[in-house]
């Protein structure tokens, strides 16, 4: 259990952070996010720095020393609030509702930070002495934008170190309250077709005459994949890692069901193919493609004959291990190409979000594993890989860190979204897990100091 002291000063330290604005979309509060932020860890024993990044500043703090470097990520930027209306109290304080706190950036990414934090208060209270291993935390001001500045501030700021294990920004608590340990992400590729066939939109009746952008953009976004899901790019699956036998495994049994993500999105309609005994396995190592949407002619009411002059779709892809994002962009400019769409112009958005993925054996997981279990009273979950994205690669191949998330980002959480909450119980939970982590951490710098 967590004292009721300290819990009361997590909430003063998120009541603090939420308070801020720092919404990197805008540069909105980022200067005075990471002061506070560095002014957090600095109060908790961190020598700390801040650190100038494109658009939002990073914070460092570093404690200890020892036979193994851990490092922790958090970022401290939020996503706009928009759109306000539907929020049910102000999105920049933090409100109480049903055992629930709201406020943007409670949970993503401010609530998690907290959390830990709290959880190496307590840990110090009990072991006040020489920190035995290595412990830098990173609080990121850009990660909502796709953290430009990240790559080249670890090249420089962490030039020839090795971390042994980066304990990501996030980690998930499902509908059933078990925790999720999140092993891996995958990469993320976002672009644009473009079409354009005229100076101007024409009259339909020239339609028996000259081509249709959307036309030809529908048949070219329809040659990139089948009703199974499978890209049809050439070259596209040639690089891809295939699962480990424990990989297998551990997605062979599923911790929910097909019908339940069915129930909780409404989402109706599988891929061909598709079904309870494949879903989680795509779900963790598959690859897959999005028509993210279209434009182009006329949309609005009733009818209009146009001929479109131009138009667009916007698609991203979902990489896994060992795909390259810019790779990718070649082998889809030569498929449009082979296939006759040589004039359809290919705008890349996003190509530099490598997929990333950890052992599941790893000492790291199993002693997180142990932790959770013991915390939240319930079987944790290994998951191989999120189905979603993050730019965790730097920290793999510049670090050579394993990449582990575990947090207490719920599944009714709304990221992104108005009403983000994070539930009071799990969040104490979670400060009673990360104290119990760092307590695993000492004892295995010693252990290892042991001749």
């Amino acid at each position: 259990m967590v004292s009721k002291e300290h819990l009361l000063q997590a909430q003063e330290d998120l009541r603090r952070l939420v308070a801020i604005p720092s919404v990197s979309a805008r540069g909105e509060g980022l200067a005075e996010c990471a002061e506070t932020v560095r002014d957090l860890l600095a109060d908790a024993g961190f020598q700390t720095g801040i650190h100038p990044g494109k658009v939002g500043p990073f914070v460092v703090g570093e404690c200890g020393s020892g036979p193994i470097t851990i490092m922790i990520y958090n970022h401290y930027d939020v996503q706009p609030e928009d759109p306000v209306d539907l929020w049910h109290s102000p999105p920049y304080k933090l409100s109480e509702r049903d055992g629930r706190w709201f406020g943007r950036g409670v949970a993503d990414d401010k609530g998690e930070f907290v959390s830990r934090l709290a959880g190496w208060r307590v840990f110090r209270e009990r072991f006040p002495g020489p920190l035995p291993f290595r412990l830098i935390w990173l609080v990121d001001g850009e990660e909502e934008i796709g953290s430009p500045s990240l790559e080249d501030f670890l090249k420089t700021r962490f030039k020839d170190e090795t971390v042994e294990v980066c304990w990501w920004e996030y980690g998930e608590i499902d509908s059933n309250g078990r925790p999720v340990i999140l092993c891996g992400f995958k990469g993320v590729m976002a672009v644009e077709l473009r079409c354009r066939t005229a100076k101007a939109d024409l009259h339909s009746s020239l339609g028996a005459v000259f081509d249709n952008p959307l036309w030809r953009l529908a048949a070219a976004t329809a040659s990139l994949r089948d009703a199974s899901g499978r890209i049809a790019v050439e070259g596209f699956y040639d690089p891809v890692r295939q699962p480990t036998d424990q990989e297998s495994g551990i997605v062979a049994d599923p911790p929910f069901s097909l019908e339940s993500i069915m129930q909780a999105t409404g989402a109706q309609r599988l891929l061909d193919g598709m079904g309870e005994s494949s879903f989680y396995h795509a779900m963790n190592f598959e690859p897959c493609m999005s028509v993210n949407g279209v434009s182009g002619g006329y949309a609005g009411e009733g009818a209009k004959t146009v001929l479109p002059a131009e138009g667009a779709v916007k698609i991203d892809f979902r990489l896994v291990p060992d795909q390259e994002p810019q790779a990718i962009v070649g082998l889809l400019r030569d498929h449009l190409d082979r296939h006759g769409f040589q004039d359809i112009e290919l705008v890349v958005h996003d190509a530099n979000v490598k997929p990333v993925r950890a052992s599941a054996d790893h000492w790291f997981v199993r002693e997180a594993t142990e932790v959770l279990e013991a915390h939240f009273g319930k079987p944790a979950i290994v998951q191989p890989s999120s189905p979603a994205s993050g730019t965790a690669h730097p920290f793999v191949e510049q670090l050579g860190a394993a990449i582990v998330g575990l947090g207490l980002t719920h599944h009714g959480a709304m990221l992104h979204s108005p009403n983000e909450n994070i539930i009071l119980e799990q969040f104490e939970a979670m400060i009673a897990c990360s104290a119990s982590l760092f307590e695993r951490l000492r004892k295995k710098a010693e252990t290892d100091l042991t001749p």
